[in-house]
């Protein structure tokens, strides 16, 4: 059932994408869409960067916001000169949801719809209704005015949900032609009542937009930005309430994947003919996006990173850091990973030979865990003397790292329908 489905989304991208359509057909070219998610961009003009930011991004976790103008510019780049099919930015576009930051995206969104790539947005749990929204400016910060889903329509109406086909009543879910063939559902799952959920009111409107679709010969490819299954240690805030009953009706109209983020790493999972992947976050550690191809007789996903240096040298930048982005990533989750670690691990007695091989090996697990590739398994020996000595710890750290032990040998970036 899979293949054919495969074949027949295939054929019908084909007949319905123009000039991607020809390339296609000539061979030169696979019909593919880009998936990127988590991009937490925040606006100069709400930003210096300074003082206050940088000490409250050192307490928090390894995003690299510093340069979030840059990675985006070099992502956007990137998609224009790749000319996909499409572009789906499945959520957390912004920082703090401020409604500045989400303005300036937009604009540089404009820029790639221009150059002939439909761009299709959704919203994160940090886009709207954040009530963390503010400027840093120097040694301090100024609340604003949240984004409002209203607000969300009305600054990205020209990215998805203004050319829809069929908006829910109850959210901004939404439903894009991106061919005479292929339409893409877009999930909202961040409503002002219902945050990390699914409504009863927007799994009835789901079912009408796939009862639709079959009937007139459609095929959906289905994006939110919170998870439908569990994919970590992590599941509060993560998992969306009402998942199952989504995940039963998807499978009931045999739709085989859904696309996600939230998570920050790079994951999938199948269950019950239903494959979810979850795209790693843009604006972390190693600064990679999900490439969707769709072939002859199969669905093929892979990851992509984003290439900073080149674009930096491409834009004559001299900032040492932008050429060479990937060792200044990997340091930004090595420094968060230490200093998470460290001062727990001296309070507990390990002594400074312990600490130094013990934060060692949370930093190799956690790079991999977040680029999605484990299969260097034999590098965190579950069963060795480090994996030991942390178990003795009793810390989450322990903990979040043992629940990662059954995706040991794994490689999550890379997946194909069967």
């Amino acid at each position: 059932m899979k293949k054919n489905l495969c074949i027949l989304l295939a054929a019908l991208l084909l007949a319905g994408m123009g000039c991607t359509a020809a390339r296609a057909e000539s061979g030169n070219e696979e019909v593919h869409i880009l998936i990127a998610t988590d991009l937490h961009y925040i606006s100069p003009e709400i930003c210096d960067f300074g003082s206050y930011f940088t000490h409250m991004m050192d307490s928090a976790d390894s995003k690299l916001t510093h340069y979030c103008e840059e990675l985006t510019e070099a992502f956007l780049d990137e998609v224009i000169a790749d000319k996909p099919a499409a572009l789906l930015l499945t959520g957390d576009l912004s920082f703090n949801g401020a409604r500045e930051s989400h303005a300036a995206l937009a604009e540089k969104l404009r820029h790639v719809e221009a150059a002939g790539v439909p761009v299709l947005v959704l919203t994160g749990n940090h886009d709207v209704y954040n009530r963390n929204a503010a400027c840093f400016k120097g040694e301090s910060f100024t609340r604003l005015t949240p984004c409002t889903s209203d607000d969300f329509r009305a600054v990205y109406r020209d990215f998805g949900l203004g050319e829809a086909l069929s908006v829910d009543d109850d959210s901004l879910s939404y439903v894009y032609p991106l061919s005479d063939s292929i339409w893409v559902l877009m999930m909202d799952f961040n409503t002002a009542h219902h945050f990390c959920g699914v409504s009863k009111e927007t799994l009835r409107w789901t079912e009408e937009q796939l009862a639709k679709a079959k009937r007139e010969g459609k095929t959906l490819l289905v994006a939110g930005h919170q998870n439908l299954f569990t994919h970590s240690a992590f599941v509060s805030g993560y998992v969306i309430d009402g998942a199952d009953e989504l995940a039963s009706l998807l499978r009931a109209y045999e739709i085989p994947l859904f696309l996600s983020g939230h998570l920050h790493i790079q994951h999938w999972r199948a269950e019950d003919a239903l494959t979810e992947i979850a795209t790693s976050a843009l604006s972390v550690y190693p600064c990679q996006y999900g490439v969707l191809r769709i072939g002859e007789d199969s669905l093929r996903y892979e990851t992509r990173q984003v290439d900073v240096p080149a674009w930096a040298a491409a834009q004559e930048k001299d900032d040492p850091v932008l050429l060479d982005f990937p060792a200044y990533a990997a340091q930004v989750m090595d420094v968060h990973t230490g200093r998470e670690t460290e001062g727990e691990l001296k309070a507990l007695g390990f002594t400074e030979q312990e600490r130094a091989e013990m934060i060692a090996y949370a930093r190799e697990l956690n790079k991999a865990y977040f680029s999605g590739d484990l299969r260097l398994a034999d590098t965190w020996d579950p069963d060795g003397h480090i994996a030991a000595l942390w178990a003795s710890s009793g810390t989450l750290r322990d903990y979040y790292m043992r629940s990662v032990i059954p995706d040991y040998g794994h490689d999550f970036t890379y997946w194909k329908s069967e």
